[in-house]
């Protein structure tokens, strides 16, 4: 028989977990053997136990595991954990909030039962989501396809699944820190299928992520997919450096006595200082990058396994 690993990872999702169960319940299919993998991502509140008293509910064809980090790791190193202890012949990868529809799990088995090594689930709506929020997300799509020459697709999300072909090879040659999974398995290979979705509305409470954490995530993920911003020092210095030789040569052919254009100086000098610190902090974010590469710290640690 078949097994499905479907992954789940949790943080403070306490009001979610039984409804969630109810519609795994629904939606898994008897004919496969499935594992319901949940990642609890150091919740404070009562996930843990949520989960847990799943455990004691008897089924003929599903188990549920729980896995407990020490402390909140976040989002992607709980899609790590669950590519690294996932069993299944096939792994589904799913949020707890029901933005991800559970509905879909049996149109996914199928296409992967008919050859395809990753299915990518493309939200066409988010029922969640603002125009403005919606607007930054295919932004950062565009520009990071531009700038990094890559594929991914649009309104891509979280929701998606692999075999255990692609399990083995991301757990063998995809072990960097600093992480973008969505973005990993859009961009190796095999052969996809994208299936579109629409995101109802989250089961309870609010998103955790805020406009500044998913502006720290898309820089991160930018600069871990392009080189590009680091030879904008000199691209940017040789246009400089052309702006200054035409300032310099209208400065010699206008001046009458004392040198004038003190404030086109000033002007100058900030632009340049701006255009220093900019080029600066580029490089620091790789640095950053690098430095976490470099430590190899864990990307989690498990407390325990129930």
């Amino acid at each position: 028989m078949i097994k499905v690993s479907i992954v789940i990872p949790c943080y403070n999702e306490e009001n979610c977990i039984d409804r969630l169960y109810e519609e795994l319940k629904a939606h898994t299919h008897k004919d496969y053997e499935y594992e319901f993998l949940f990642i609890n991502d150091g919740s404070i509140d009562n996930t843990k136990e949520k989960i847990s008293s799943l455990k004691s509910i008897k089924s003929q064809n599903h188990d549920i595991k729980l896995i407990n980090f020490s402390k909140n790791f976040g989002h992607e190193a709980g899609l790590l954990a669950g590519l690294d202890y996932a069993s299944g012949d096939y792994i589904i990868f799913m949020d707890a909030d029901l933005q991800h529809p559970p509905k879909l799990i049996p149109e996914i088995i199928k296409e992967l039962q008919s050859g395809y090594n990753i299915v990518s689930m493309s939200r066409q709506k988010n029922k969640d989501q603002s125009s403005v929020a919606s607007l930054c997300s295919k932004t950062f799509y565009r520009t990071i396809n531009k700038l990094a020459k890559t594929d991914f697709q649009v309104n891509a999300s979280d929701f998606f699944a692999i075999d255990s072909k692609v399990q083995e090879f991301l757990q063998n040659n995809y072990r960097e820190k600093v992480r973008f999974m969505r973005g990993i398995v859009q961009n190796i290979g095999f052969n996809k299928k994208v299936l579109t979705y629409e995101a109802d509305n989250r089961f309870y409470g609010k998103s955790h992520y805020n406009f500044i954490s998913l502006t720290k995530m898309a820089i991160k993920t930018i600069f871990s997919y392009t080189n590009l911003p680091l030879h904008l020092g000199s691209i940017i210095g040789f246009i400089c450096g052309f702006m200054g030789v035409i300032l310099l040569v209208y400065t010699l052919i206008t001046r009458k006595g004392a040198p004038s254009g003190y404030a086109t100086l000033v002007i100058f000098l900030c632009f340049m200082f701006a255009i220093l610190f900019l080029i600066l902090g580029i490089i620091g974010e790789y640095l950053a990058i690098m430095f976490s590469e470099i430590k190899d710290r864990p990307s989690y640690i498990i407390e325990n396994i129930e």
